[in-house]
């Protein structure tokens, strides 16, 4: 009986390979002279095993043989890992992939259940639980510890089949997904990694595409006001004060038509709450396909700017008092002039301009006939200068150097200078202060009483 409906499937087949635009059971039953509902049952079971396609045209079945690739084929060419079992999940056949993974011998593993398959090298559990689980076609993600090798990641799709006898079974295949959820996932750490440094600068960062807000980091949000939802539902343009718009619009003109170059921009935003902050942008763009993307870092510049003004207030302040006190003042730094007040000028004949290119031993050059040098550190010799005097000053010692000193000035008039140098330390640099009266109106006077002394000193003897 068996090999009678063996026999009856093959005719079938045969008869629809000799008419490949197919064939109705009516059709099939008149040139085999057999029943129409037996025809019918033998159709169900070609059908069912995939060794005959149907198609419908209106009310008709039309039957076709199938087109099929034969497992053994399907086995040896395919790049996937797979392996057939029968419904009691013995192994029918695996192919070579499969096999190197396993690390068995095809003699191992045919006509084996599953449950006692062992592998020297992979562990293969949790395959196992996922093949035993009944259903219909079913996906999954398994993965292999291999020993010394770490893990292998596969996408698992059982298919239930059946076979040409009409018994049923499982197909297991198995795709290799390693190196791509590795990517995936080092893709997402490196996400994580860029969210959690854009999170935590000091900076804002806002990220568009074409024009449109697609991130903004935290401390834009504290800088805006604005929370992350409210800024990707707004123009970047409308949080810049008015009166710096239009410049902000250029800027963008010009980032668009060059996007590979950066720009820098000082503006003013003003925040949710009305308060006005004071940032500088740096914005850079890309064009990728169809899409431009800007990258846009704000630094809030606002603190900074109200400190440089007390700064600035307070350079003021000093230059003012410099500038008004009847003594004459130098401050070097690094062998270089890097002030010298009004009063100096008046003393030297020399602007500060002048002074800084002519160094301090150029302005306060002593007479080429006569110096005098004053000086309980120096001793007083035709070699004395003022740089002797520099290298006894200790920076913040409560004794100054003196100095006294005949110069000459630009319009070669010769004064007579009483100096004293302090000095103090900041980190690394050391800046020295010079002080200068003009006692020339003195040493005359101090002179005529000298020589009047000696002149009755001379009539008493």
């Amino acid at each position: 009986m068996m090999q009678d409906y063996q026999q009856e499937l093959v005719a079938i087949k045969d008869l629809l390979k000799r008419n490949p635009e197919g064939m109705s059971v009516t059709d099939i039953s008149k040139a085999l002279k057999k029943n129409k509902n037996t025809i019918g049952r033998y159709l169900d079971i070609l059908l069912i095993s995939g060794q005959v396609e149907m198609r419908t045209y209106g009310m008709a079945k039309v039957y076709t043989i199938s087109q099929r690739v034969p497992l053994s084929a399907m086995l040896s060419y395919s790049k996937e890992l797979i392996m057939v079992l029968d419904d009691d999940l013995r192994i029918i056949d695996i192919n070579e992939n499969f096999l190197q993974l396993l690390h068995l011998p095809r003699k191992e593993t045919l006509g084996k259940n599953i449950s006692f398959l062992q592998s020297p090298e992979v562990d293969v559990h949790e395959l196992l639980e996922s093949i035993t689980v009944s259903g219909g076609e079913k996906e999954t993600t398994v993965t292999f510890p291999i020993k010394g090798k770490g893990e292998r990641i596969f996408h698992q799709k059982c298919v239930p089949s059946v076979f040409e006898d009409g018994r049923k079974g499982i197909t297991v295949v198995l795709e290799d997904v390693t190196e791509h959820i590795l990517a995936e996932k080092e893709i997402r750490d490196s996400e994580e990694r860029f969210r959690m440094m854009a999170d935590n600068i000091q900076d804002g960062l806002i990220i568009l595409e074409n024009g449109k807000i697609i991130y903004a980091n935290k401390r834009i949000a504290e800088i805006t006001g604005y929370s992350i939802k409210e800024l990707w539902a707004m123009k970047p343009i409308s949080i810049i004060a008015p009166e710096y718009r239009e410049k902000a619009e250029e800027h963008a003109r010009i980032l668009e038509a060059f996007p590979d170059k950066p720009h820098g921009l000082q503006n003013c935003i003003v925040r949710k709450d009305g308060e006005r902050r004071f940032v500088y942008s740096r914005v850079s763009g890309v064009r990728h396909h169809d899409r431009f993307y800007n990258f846009v870092v704000f630094t809030d510049m606002t603190e900074l700017r109200a400190q440089e003004a007390r700064i600035s207030e307070s350079e003021q302040r000093f230059r003012m008092m410099a500038d008004n006190i009847q003594d004459g003042l130098f401050i070097v730094e690094n062998d270089k002039v890097v002030f010298s007040n009004r009063r100096i000028k008046e003393i030297t004949g020399y602007s500060f301009e002048e002074i800084a290119k002519k160094g301090l031993h150029g302005t306060l050059l002593t007479d080429d006939i006569q110096a005098i040098a004053d000086s309980g550190i120096v001793p007083v010799t035709d070699k004395c200068r003022i740089e002797e005097i520099f290298k006894t000053v200790r920076p913040d010692s409560p004794d100054p150097g003196e100095f006294k000193i005949w110069i000459r000035r630009k319009d070669d008039t010769r004064r007579y200078l009483h100096g004293k140098i302090t000095a103090a330390k900041n980190g690394d640099l050391t800046s020295y202060y010079i002080t200068i009266a003009d006692i020339t109106d003195f040493a005359e006077r101090e002179k005529a009483l000298r020589e009047r002394i000696d002149a009755l000193q001379d009539l008493l003897h």
